[in-house]
């Protein structure tokens, strides 16, 4: 409360408390009854009073009115108090804003240059990856260069030698055309007449006529006799097949029974595959002791035709697949039963031209040893001593690589 409303409110109390007191005591007289006495009517009644203060009740509204002047500045001092403490409060408010803003401005700065760090180091291993993406396209666009090369070479050696064999065959024609001209010039000469001249022509191209009749039946017979062969082939492609998912179908059944046997069961088994190693040991050291061309003069007498076209394939057949065992390296993951089927092409001197998996084993490190077998055996001479029909047959065909037929 201020100074003055204290010096004011001082004031208006005293004069209040006494003028209360005056009417108390005017009251007070009026009701005590005092003894009677004689009134003299000659004298005069005398009130003797103290005028204690010219306020009176009437003063009373005034001084609520001030009162509740004074409440209401005290209740206007409280609301501006509060107006001032809720502007400071604000004003905190406001300094903790700014502070936190500048903290979040200071970590999304942070998080920004983590966040360029990041995507720094991201465009770096990018860039290697790339670059070590284009090593390695460099790396397989140079061997594919090289591979092409060489199978240019392979075909430019093919196309020599079929040239080759064009042109012997067109110096025949050429000649065997020459003959026939000399010697329908000299019949021509020693044709004394027109009618001479033409029964001689006509019997020139009976005969021709009879020539390529002849030829004719030759080629259709050849054919015949080919396809003889390459049924033979099929079929023997088919047994060995079948014989290939037999010989498996018996060895997980010999496996799942060995499992049930005793001891003793297994030292047989044992004992049996040392003795089945040796058979194909010797058989093998009998199949290299003895070239294609020792076995197809031994049986050259015994057969004729398309057997013996046959025959001499499956020798050199065989002989080609001892070839690829022998110079087969067992690879890390094989397990029994991994067959692979490889195309293979060879020249008519028995050179490789290529090797490629037709059927894939399921394992890449074998399908590979395949093919690095049939490269390391080749070139396979012996097939300059097959006939025309059985060397045809191995110039595309499939070869189908079992290590378990090899005895390994």
């Amino acid at each position: 409360m201020s100074q003055p409303e204290i010096e004011k409110r001082a004031g208006y109390g005293l004069p209040v408390v006494l003028a209360v007191g005056l009417h108390v005591v005017i009251l007070v007289l009026t009701l005590v009854s005092w003894p009677e006495s004689e009134p003299d009517q000659s004298s005069t009644t005398i009130v003797n009073a103290t005028l204690v203060s010219t306020e009176t009740t009437t003063n009373q509204p005034q001084q609520a009115k001030a009162s509740k002047a004074r409440d209401a500045a005290e209740e206007a001092d409280e609301r501006q108090s509060a107006k001032e403490e809720a502007s400071r409060e604000a004003e905190r408010a406001a300094e903790q804003q700014k502070s936190a803003a500048r903290e979040k401005a200071a970590q999304l700065k942070a998080e920004q240059a983590k966040a360029a760090e990041q995507e720094k180091a991201a465009q770096a291993k990018a860039a290697e990856q790339l670059k070590a993406e284009q090593k390695a396209a460099a790396e397989a666009a140079d061997k594919a260069k090289a591979d092409a090369a060489r199978r240019a070479e392979e075909a430019k050696a093919i196309a020599l030698e079929r040239k080759k064999a064009e042109a012997e065959k067109q110096a025949k024609a050429d000649a065997l055309k020459k003959a026939e001209a000399e010697k329908a010039a000299k019949a021509k000469a020693e044709a004394e007449k027109a009618a001479k001249e033409k029964a001689e022509a006509e019997k020139a191209a009976k005969e021709k006529a009879a020539e390529e009749a002849r030829k004719k039946a030759e080629a259709e017979k050849a054919a015949k006799a080919k396809a003889e062969a390459e049924k033979a082939a099929k079929a023997k492609a088919q047994a060995e097949k079948e014989k290939a998912a037999k010989a498996a179908a018996e060895k997980a059944a010999k496996e799942k029974a060995a499992k049930e046997k005793a001891a003793e069961e297994a030292r047989k088994k044992a004992a049996a595959e040392a003795a089945r190693q040796k058979a194909l040991a010797e058989k093998a050291a009998q199949a290299s002791a003895g070239s294609l061309d020792s076995l197809i003069d031994s049986e050259s007498d015994a057969i004729s035709g398309a057997k013996q076209a046959a025959q001499a394939a499956n020798g050199f057949e065989s002989l080609l697949k001892k070839y690829v065992g022998q110079n087969w390296n067992r690879p890390s993951g094989t397990v029994p039963g991994m067959t692979v089927t490889l195309r293979v092409s060879l020249l008519p001197t028995g050179e490789l031209v290529s090797a490629a998996v037709s059927k894939s084993s399921g394992n890449a490190a074998f399908d590979r040893s395949a093919i690095q077998a049939i490269q390391k055996a080749a070139p396979f001479t012996e097939m300059q001593d097959l006939p025309a029909s059985a060397k045809s047959q191995f110039r595309n065909f499939n070869l189908y690589f079992n290590p378990e037929d090899l005895g390994r």
